[in-house]
């Protein structure tokens, strides 16, 4: 027998707002036992339409429902109109996901990119933590100038930083001192020669790091900085010792 969207359970209702008739998608809204938990499977059906997000929106006691707004703004078929106004609503975690969902159009994930950008600043330690160590590329610009080491931690931890990210960070002038020992200790970074050397031409490197990474350079790479007018003094007679083979 088939099962009515219109009075059907509340358990067989399951079944329609999982089910891949559009029809029974759109009339399963009209019926009185629908609840949150079968709006939010209708919402990840792909079979939903433009048109069945727009009725849903239309109910104020749905749309009111937090989980309902981060639904909908993840639902490939929501309107660009209505993603972007509920898009100003979700908590930076859910802007995070919104931000990597690959189903979604590029204009709402950069609006939940530049959204997590603008609220980096109010948030709380963990908070920043947890969002560096998971942010995708775009927000990595954003996290690179913080201070605090267990930022910088969870950020050389996340997948989506490259060693072009890595170098960039050394060469800032407002990198903290701290900063550049903690890379220049990091198991996974420190062995990279570009981050080396970049530490070790880098003025603001503590002596005792940019002398413990001088040995492992590329004569070709040491000769400049037997030159360089910046150059420390320890570090210029190290590089001269190597080159001249005394060390």
């Amino acid at each position: 027998m088939e099962i009515s969207p219109l009075t059907c359970t509340a358990l067989q209702l399951y079944s329609v707002v999982s089910g891949s008739n559009p029809k029974n998608l759109r009339l399963s809204l009209s019926n009185p036992l629908i609840q949150e938990d079968h709006l939010l499977i209708l919402l990840r059906n792909a079979r939903i339409t433009q048109d069945i997000v727009e009725l849903i929106c239309e109910h104020h006691d749905w749309i009111s429902s937090y989980r309902v707004q981060s639904a909908i703004v993840n639902c490939p078929k929501t309107p660009y109109t209505i993603g972007m106004r509920l898009i100003q609503l979700l908590f930076w975690h859910d802007l995070l996901k919104t931000a990597g969902n690959v189903r979604l159009s590029p204009r709402i994930r950069r609006a939940a990119e530049n959204n997590l950008k603008n609220r980096i600043a109010e948030m709380s330690l963990g908070e920043k933590m947890s969002l560096a160590r998971t942010c995708p590329r775009p927000l990595i610009g954003h996290l690179r100038g913080e201070k605090d080491l267990r930022v910088i931690a969870e950020l050389l931890r996340n997948p989506q930083l490259v060693e072009e990210d890595v170098v960039l960070m050394i060469n800032d002038e407002m990198t903290a001192h701290s900063v550049l020992v903690s890379i220049g200790r990091d198991y996974k970074w420190s062995v990279r020669y570009p981050v080396r050397l970049a530490l070790v031409r880098n003025v603001r490197t503590p002596l005792h790091l940019a002398l413990s990474l001088v040995s492992k350079l590329k004569k070709q790479d040491l000769e400049p900085l037997t030159h360089a007018p910046k150059t420390p003094e320890l570090i210029r007679r190290a590089a001269e010792r190597i080159l001249s083979g005394e060390y």
